[in-house]
């Protein structure tokens, strides 16, 4: 019994090793994939059959479409009367050199070195309010209100009472002049009160400069205190014209780049000005980074909140490969453009953009210079290739599990 399991066992793996070594399953492992044909819906390319029939979703009859048998580059060729339905039109890969240009919009603004917040020293009441409106012009010198304050006539009482007692006493008679200013008052009012030797009981404040008021927060006759904004001046002799500049144009610019803009609501164009500042961060909501340039505004053309058609010159970027931007397929995940191939066909190829500019876009990977690329219907044959792609990896993927099957047994 022992000798008859030890013959049936040599026989079995005899017979296992013949199986491996059959010519004919090496030839089937080893061959190249036979060609396999797909039926398609026109209307939906996700409907594929390996059968004809009609399409379950829109009942169109399916279309034959043929795999190819293995490539890299799935060639789609188009007749010259179809390209001319498609009104496909074609562009050469350059080498040449792209400008960093960046188109976008600003806004004029209050420059806010030449803001003035007018604060009250002393507790007390408005009177004499001369400023009732908002963005009101007021000149140098202007009287903008009185204030009745009890604090700004002690002082006054107090330093009258120590030139009286103390003529001679420069410092005392110092500390005085010096409380008087710290409450407010000018050179001007204190000396007025010195040479009259009367205090004033409502004290008056004028305008420091030439200025608008942009705003305005009292009223004839409130009580404030020294937590009050009671207005703010606005010199707009000079201005400023804030532009937004996109996450990946950041590079681009720099202190002193040039930069143009327009203000179309008042009929100026192509006023020139440089970058002066850059913002140190952006914007969260918008992804933008703020620049600035400052503008002479004697004649007070250019008011604050107008819009600004801004035009910054980043600079030439020599020598790079670029196409025109209409070639290019953008999705989520990659870019690609559809090549013209030696014998006129077509092939879907991923490309790396670099930056875009003036309708240019910089390839810095993917093609040759003197290439064809397609600039218009390009979908169209992308959107076939992809199908056939899809075909190919799922007819060469029935047949790896097939003869994985075939290997196994």
């Amino acid at each position: 019994m022992k000798n008859l399991f030890i013959i049936c066992l040599a026989l079995f793996a005899s017979l296992s090793f013949a199986n491996v070594s059959s010519p004919n399953l090496v030839n089937e492992l080893t061959q190249s994939p036979a060609k396999s044909t797909k039926f398609v819906c026109p209307m939906h390319s996700h409907i594929v059959k390996d059968h004809p029939g009609k399409c379950p979703i829109c009942g169109m009859d399916l279309v034959e479409l043929s795999a190819p048998e293995s490539s890299e580059e799935v060639a789609i060729s188009v007749s010259g009367h179809t390209q001319q339905s498609m009104a496909l039109t074609k562009a050469p890969v350059e080498r040449s050199t792209l400008w960093r240009f960046i188109e976008t919009f600003g806004k004029v603004e209050y420059d806010e070195n030449g803001l003035t917040h007018i604060h009250p020293r002393a507790t007390g009441w408005v009177e004499n309010l001369q400023v009732k409106t908002l963005g009101a012009r007021v000149k140098k010198g202007e009287l903008l209100y009185e204030i009745y304050a009890p604090e700004l006539i002690v002082a006054q009482d107090d330093y009258l009472s120590l030139l009286k007692t103390n003529p001679t006493n420069k410092g005392l008679k110092e500390r005085g002049r010096t409380r008087l200013r710290l409450l407010g008052m000018s050179e001007k009012l204190i000396d007025q009160v010195e040479k009259s030797k009367e205090s004033l009981f409502r004290v008056p404040y004028y305008a420091p400069h030439d200025a608008i008021v942009s705003e305005l927060g009292i009223r004839e006759g409130m009580y404030v205190q020294p937590a009050v904004k009671l207005m703010t001046l606005a010199d707009l002799s000079q201005v400023w014209v804030l532009a937004d500049v996109f996450e990946h144009q950041i590079d681009w610019v720099e202190n002193g780049k040039w930069v143009e803009f327009d203000l179309p609501a008042i009929g100026v164009y192509a006023i020139e000005g440089k970058i002066e500042y850059i913002y140190p961060a952006l914007d969260p909501k918008t992804r933008t980074l703020k620049v600035r340039l400052s503008l002479n505004n004697e004649n007070g053309s250019f008011k604050p909140d107008m819009l600004a058609n801004v035009r910054i010159y980043g600079g030439p970027k020599e020598d790079v490969l670029n196409i025109p931007v209409e070639a290019l397929i953008r999705t989520g995940k990659q870019n690609r453009v559809v090549v013209e191939q030696h014998d006129g066909t077509f092939v879907s190829r991923e490309v790396m953009v670099g930056m875009i500019t003036q309708g240019r876009a910089e390839i810095m990977q993917g093609l040759a210079q003197g290439e064809q690329v397609v600039t218009s219907g390009q979908f169209l044959i992308d959107s076939e290739s992809n199908i056939r792609s899809a075909i190919l990896k799922m007819s060469q993927d029935g047949k790896s599990a097939k003869a994985m099957q075939s290997h196994q047994h």
